[in-house]
């Protein structure tokens, strides 16, 4: 699954839908949804790998974690992890949700309506906008999602960091919180990040390398 924000990420070729753009502008609600449809079509085909496996096996054996992730993809419920035990804080880009009520909808109806070229549902409880259930740029975090990954930060005894860059707010700041109330930090990503100075263990590898050893 290619990232977003890299050398080769998704925004190069794209410029990002801004949500006051997807509220606004009917074309680009449109665009939003292609860019889904495209999206999803890739993600039938990808599997869980060996990270998302092994996150799925910590939590099995320490029931009292749960997995904070900035994915969008899913991949993390397809591994078999239970959703209570996921704080997705980007959102998810396999189902779609009413700005309004927040209902969720499967994909389909509006796949099938931009496919068709045919007008985009509205919401069937309150008529109001539906969109991918993700957090585009200018649309505020779910309150309910970053209190509980806050109040998670706060309590964990150990906060591991895999996969993230630790630039991006408010999710880069939850290794400091850790931190503040005496969590022991690891941080296994590829690249370096902000973090490496003050973090107790730092590996510049895959995840799948060092995960596949425990699985």
């Amino acid at each position: 699954m290619p990232d977003f924000r890299g050398d080769n990420g998704f925004w190069k070729a794209n410029k990002p839908i801004d949500f006051q753009e997807f509220l606004s502008n009917s074309e680009s609600r449109v665009n939003s949804w292609k860019r889904n449809v495209e999206l999803n079509n890739k993600l039938r085909k990808i599997k869980p790998n060996a990270g998302h496996f092994f996150v799925k096996k910590i939590i099995e054996e320490k029931p009292e974690s749960i997995l904070i992730t900035q994915n969008i993809d899913g991949l993390h419920q397809k591994s078999g992890l239970m959703k209570d035990k996921i704080v997705e804080i980007h959102g998810n880009a396999t189902v779609a949700a009413c700005l309004n009520c927040e209902k969720q909808f499967e994909l389909e109806p509006f796949h099938k309506a931009v496919q068709n070229n045919t007008l985009i549902p509205n919401c069937d409880e309150c008529d109001s906008l539906v969109k991918v259930a993700t957090i585009s740029f200018g649309q505020p975090m779910r309150k309910n999602d970053l209190d509980l990954a806050t109040k998670f930060s706060q309590a964990c005894d150990t906060f591991l960091v895999l996969g993230s860059s630790l630039i991006v707010e408010p999710v880069a700041s939850l290794p400091l919180i850790a931190l503040k109330n005496k969590a022991s930090l690891l941080i296994i990503n590829k690249g370096e990040t902000p973090y490496d100075g003050i973090a107790n263990i730092v590996l510049n590898e895959e995840i799948s390398k060092i995960a596949e050893k425990f699985l």
